[in-house]
């Protein structure tokens, strides 16, 4: 299926609701259920495409806001602000600056996600490459919003005192954030429930797979399931081998 996009719009508008008056023949070949629903799917596809966030990923991150009422993907914050029966408005932004604010049905939302989306091409964009690379081993200086996957080695000068908070599940969990640092830079590192005991300050870690996110506005290395995380250099044992040394 191709979709061709609507043209690029120059008046700036609070909020788009992105609906087509009537007087269209016929109805779109499915799954579409309307020509609206073309214009607000092919909507989002030109804001993704403007602002270079990878179009599915950007997809799934609305379909997430829609559900639990905020999401992140490559440095873009997508927060619902109102429902009404099936009508979802969606504020989405950029280092704190407004990128656009959308009204969405349920039904374009549900459609976000579905297996069928992936086999879209978009006219005037080339078809998307999902050969998953490999995550590069980079410095601090070189993290910014556009970073995928990646790789960091670094020592952790700083670690505040750990704090329990409410997960949106209810769960208790254990949090401390680290501060790390290599000759380039420095960023935080939130740690996690068994993470929290396992780093101390002054050790050397090694990062494999890591992402980012923003917090507050502050990109942060986030830790997810598909991360690794090594200390290569611990500094409780490297003190204790310092006093053996000198005999104390």
């Amino acid at each position: 299926m191709r979709i061709g996009l609507p043209p690029q719009m120059t008046t700036p508008l609070l909020t788009v609701t992105l609906d087509i008056r009537r007087g269209s023949r016929g109805r779109p070949k499915a799954p579409w259920q309307s020509v609206s629903d073309v214009v607000s799917f092919a909507y989002l596809v030109r804001i993704s495409k403007k602002y270079e966030i990878e179009t599915f990923k950007f997809l799934k991150c609305i379909h997430r806001a829609w559900i639990n009422g905020e999401s992140f993907c490559d440095g873009t914050s997508v927060r619902r602000r109102q429902m009404v029966d099936d009508i979802a408005t969606f504020l989405i932004t950029r280092d704190r600056e407004i990128i656009a604010q959308v009204r969405l049905n349920s039904r374009v939302l549900g459609y976000l996600v579905r297996p069928e989306t992936l086999n879209l091409r978009f006219e005037g964009y080339p078809a998307p490459n999902w050969k998953t690379s490999q995550p590069q081993d980079l410095e601090i200086k070189d993290l910014n919003s556009e970073t995928r996957r990646f790789n960091l080695n670094a020592k952790v000068t700083e670690k505040s005192s750990p704090r329990t908070i409410l997960s949106r599940w209810g769960t208790t969990l254990l949090l401390s954030t680290a501060t790390i640092s290599d000759r380039s830079g420095t960023i935080k590192l939130p740690l996690w429930m068994d993470q929290v005991g396992m780093i101390s300050v002054g050790d050397r870690l090694r990062i494999e797979n890591a992402r980012l996110k923003r917090f507050r506005g502050e990109l942060q290395v986030k830790l997810d399931k598909l991360a690794k995380l090594r200390i290569i250099e611990n500094e409780q044992n490297k003190q204790q081998s310092t006093r053996r040394l000198n005999g104390t």
